[in-house]
């Protein structure tokens, strides 16, 4: 076993089969980048016990199951991405305890459910990508405490209920995209808040109201 092994790159190839749980034995592992092959398993719970890990890249595989809660104890981590996968189920609630994350990648997936409140928690956040999955639930408040998020990227989901208040409280956001949901309601006077925002996308919702003089 490569006890003392600290980076396994071994992204864009042709690797296929599963993920062994064996992985989870490398203490020391910093960096995993499985990216881009042709894995169809789902994750073990095992890759909990990787606690020195700092970046977690296992976007463009086949892989399925659900994210094990066990995601919730890799503390150094801060890039996730599991994007273009086939994950199911929801997103845990453990997620929260990630607090040094900067980027979380979850789009192209099959997952479902609710946005987890405990988001709000990720405190270091830049990036939370989760578009084209099969959210349906609203949007929690929580996540205007994302204080250093630049983009935001929920489009193509089941997302309902209206666009929170507290969005106006992203003031590093660059990028929000809502587009194709069933969001409701009016469009809330503290998007004009938003000083850095770049790329506004509301597009085919069922919103109402006015355009808030704010934003012009």
């Amino acid at each position: 076993m490569l006890s003392r092994l600290q980076n396994l790159l071994l992204g864009e190839n042709n690797f296929e089969g599963a993920i062994p749980s064996e992985i989870g034995l490398l203490k020391q592992l910093s960096q995993l980048k499985l990216h881009h092959n042709n894995i169809h398993s789902a994750i073990p719970s095992e890759i909990g016990m990787m606690s020195q890990l700092q970046e977690l890249r296992l976007y463009e595989n086949n892989i399925n199951g659900t994210i094990p809660s066990e995601v919730g104890m890799l503390l150094q981590l801060v890039d996730l991405s599991f994007a273009q996968n086939s994950i199911t189920g929801t997103i845990p609630s453990e997620i929260g305890m990630l607090k040094r994350l900067q980027k979380l990648e979850l789009d192209d997936n099959k997952i479902d459910g609710v946005i987890p409140s405990e988001v709000g928690k990720l405190s270091q956040l830049q990036r939370f990508w989760l578009y084209i999955n099969n959210i349906n639930s609203t949007i929690p408040p929580e996540i205007g405490m994302l204080s250093q998020l630049q983009d935001l990227l929920l489009d193509r989901n089941n997302i309902t209920g209206t666009i929170p208040t507290e969005v106006g409280n992203l003031s590093m956001l660059s990028k929000l995209n809502l587009q194709s949901n069933l969001i409701t309601g009016p469009i809330p006077t503290e998007i004009g808040m938003m000083s850095n925002i770049l790329h506004l996308i509301l597009i085919n919702n069922t919103l109402t109201g006015t355009i808030p003089s704010g934003m012009m």
